[in-house]
């Protein structure tokens, strides 16, 4: 049979059948549902013209992307609030009066939030909502603390909450948003419907948190929305300034501005960069962001921002006018001083350099909003307050024989550290003109150091502390106590160039340098204030003047009333007493905090994720929550010997009534009863800073 002549390329295909079929074994299965989604594809096409015309088509697409997009805006604006339900408040603290508890909480001091007019606070309303933002449920769920069924007060016309009060801006025109230090030093515990009200305790607020949903990203989103919402700004237009056209275009004008500045303060020392850590409910890096404000933002140069990563609780205030030193790193010693610097990291308006950085006149420097009369009242009120007691009808009797030998450990464990180390009162030596120095302080005003009341003993001249007895509270180095030291170590090694204040001076500190500013600042806030030179010593707090100290440590502190101030370490990373005291590996990783259910058996918040808490993570340098162990380990920050499940019950069980006159008996006596410690010194002329018209109208300066 003669031989098929087939093309080369025909033979070349048969003769290699194997690189053919994979793709013919590939292809055909994926056939069918090739086909079946092409014809859903030119069903779906029919169907989708068979809609009508083309720019009815274009309508529904555009109208499904506004619905996704309105709801994925609402689940960004959607504010991030704690659910409460409380009915009655009880007040644990003894020693105010109602007037005295009205005057911490509305009692102006010249803060501002950048600026915000006090109607505006009373009249925003939620973004994408008619709620008012200042509303109860808002309020609280942010962490506020608003009574139930509170009702507007003189003292309170917008009805805000604890800590939100007013003064005049510096033109004498409208009142700015105050914030207090009640807002942040005023404390509660819910249980059982009960609002258990600290006075003068930690705050768990997010006031200074920028995050999704925190109270200043809703207020910034709620003005912005206000600005482009037509029918939201009718209505805030209506009830802030009425119908007067010329009033409502200069509102609109002023609602620009004020956006304007909340976007330069967010681009610089708000910026995430310089607060990389979050600080979440009840914290705030108190220390570096009044650094940052003053060196970075009052003085106008960027250079001087640093990182701003080590948030702390806010501490309780009650009986610090009884401490020799105050601040978590125990840094300065004087309540006047202490109270400037916190203003002005709470953005109190000040005018200190000029466009291009150069320190303004002598008439011209200064000039604030900060309210020294208020201060002072403030400072009055406080040294009243006596620190919060157990209240056994709502949180639960106390196990005595348990608390009698839980004194006798703390006395063996505890009060080494946590005294209160009574001391004789301070002789403090003060600069003049023939000794303008102080050692260890990088400046002194001799004006101002010899303007209180002045002892001579030889050739040296003393300002003698007005107290009785000062608590001489330890310093702790950071290597010893072994807890998160990052607070410590920005205070010690972040410089800030000061050259515009003191020319020629080296970097400094963040205590060296107020102490540069104060030392100008605070006298001239007198002057312009009327205060005369014999008042000076009352204002300055108890004659004392004004020093820094710097060390990489950290003061312990008297611990009455320290059940009712939960989270616990400088940095609120343990949230319970009952973890501080167990080994480390017990103490939680990871934890939410944010709800004030109160849990008294481990004397601290619940720590459950619930609606708006935050996360607090351990593991992020500046939360970690090492140091302060009762451990047989040999490690650092090793303090005392483990405790065993019952001594750790009965330090609890102590901790509850510690210093509390009313079971001082029953625990066979106790040597931290507050009743026996000495009163403040009452001057006369204490309750004039009170009734002056600063303190009451909030026109400061």
């Amino acid at each position: 049979m003669p031989r098929a002549n087939f093309p080369a390329t025909s033979i070349a295909r048969r003769s290699s059948p194997g690189a053919v079929a994979p793709v013919r074994y590939l292809v055909a299965p994926l056939k069918a549902p090739i086909l079946w989604i092409a014809s859903v594809f030119r069903a779906a096409m029919n169907l989708w013209r068979a809609l009508g015309p083309r720019w009815l088509r274009v309508l529904l697409i555009v109208s499904a992307l506004c619905v996704v997009g309105f709801k994925q805006l609402d689940h960004f604006l959607n504010p991030n609030l704690t659910l409460e339900t409380v009915h009655t408040v009880r007040y644990l603290n003894k020693g105010w009066s109602d007037e005295d508890r009205e005057r911490y909480y509305r009692t102006p001091q010249g803060t501002e939030l950048l600026g915000l007019p006090y109607a505006w606070m009373s009249n925003l309303e939620l973004p994408l909502s008619e709620q008012r933002l200042a509303s109860a449920d808002a309020m609280r769920g942010w962490g506020f603390i608003v009574d139930p069924g509170q009702s507007p007060t003189e003292l309170n016309p917008g009805n805000l909450p604890i800590g939100m009060t007013k003064h005049q801006d510096r033109n004498g025109g409208a009142d700015r948003l105050d914030l207090t230090c009640a807002v942040c030093h005023t404390g509660e515990l819910h249980y059982n419907g009960y609002a258990l009200r600290v006075d003068g305790g930690q705050a768990v607020q997010s006031l200074a948190t920028a995050t999704r949903g925190e109270f200043i990203t809703t207020l910034g989103a709620s003005v912005l929305e206000t600005y482009i919402n037509p029918s939201k700004w009718e209505r805030f237009a209506d009830r802030t300034v009425g119908f007067d056209p010329n009033a409502r275009k200069e509102l609109r004008a002023d609602v620009w501005d004020f956006l304007g500045g909340m976007k330069a303060f967010t681009d610089g020392v708000g910026a995430p960069e310089w607060n990389p850590v979050t600080e979440g409910r009840g914290r705030t890096d108190a220390v570096g962001r009044i650094a940052n404000v003053v060196f970075g933002w009052n003085l106008k140069e960027p250079a001087n921002y640093r990182e701003a990563n080590a948030p702390v609780s806010y501490p309780f205030l009650w009986d610090i006018w009884r401490f020799d030193w105050v601040q978590y790193t125990g840094f300065t010693n004087q309540a006047m001083a202490r109270n400037v610097g916190e203003s002005l990291g709470v953005l109190a308006p000040i005018d200190l350099v000029d466009d291009n950085g150069t320190v303004l006149p002598a008439a011209q420097f200064g000039q604030s909003t900060i309210n020294i009369h208020g201060m002072r009242c403030i400072e009055t009120v406080l040294r009243k307050l006596e620190p919060p007691r157990w209240p056994e009808d709502v949180l639960g009797n106390i196990e005595i024989s348990s608390a009698r030998r839980g004194k006798d450990l703390f006395a063996n464990q505890c009060a080494f550290c946590h005294g209160p180390h009574p001391s004789a009162s301070y002789q403090w030596p003060v600069a003049n003109e023939q000794s303008p120095k102080i050692a260890g302080q990088v400046s002194v005003n001799p004006s101002w150091d010899d303007a209180g009341e002045v002892t001579r003993v030889g050739t040296q001249e003393f300002r003698d502390d007005w107290r009785e007895i000062v608590w001489s509270l330890p310093w702790i180095s950071t290597d010893v106590i072994g807890t998160d030291s990052t607070a410590a170590d920005n205070y010690v090694d972040n410089r800030y160039d000061g050259s515009a204040l003191a020319p020629g001076s080296e970097p400094v500190n963040a205590g060296d340098g107020l102490q540069l500013l104060l030392n100008r600042l605070v006298p001239l806030l007198y002057e312009r204030s009327g205060v005369s030179t014999d008042e000076v010593a009352d204002y300055d707090g108890l004659n004392v003047p004004f020093r820094i100290s710097n060390r990489r440590a950290y003061t312990s502190r008297p611990l009455h009333g320290v059940w009712a101030t939960p989270p616990f370490l400088h940095n609120g990373s343990v949230p319970t007493i009952y973890d501080l005291l167990s080994p480390l590996r017990a103490r939680p990783q990871t934890f939410y905090i944010g709800d004030r259910q109160y849990n008294p058996e481990k004397l601290g918040y619940v720590t459950d994720k619930r609606p708006g808490s935050f996360l607090h993570d351990t593991r992020i340098t500046g939360n970690t929550n090492t140091g302060h162990l009762f451990t047989d380990v040999d490690m650092p920050g090793r303090i005392g010997r483990r405790l065993s499940e019952r001594e750790r019950v009965d330090l609890l069980e102590y901790l509850k009534v510690l210093g509390n006159p009313d079971f001082s008996e029953r625990l066979g006596g106790d040597p931290q009863d507050w009743s026996q410690y000495t009163s403040a010194p009452e001057k006369p002329a204490d309750e004039q800073a009170c009734q002056h018209p600063a303190s009451r109208s909030g026109h400061a300066i």
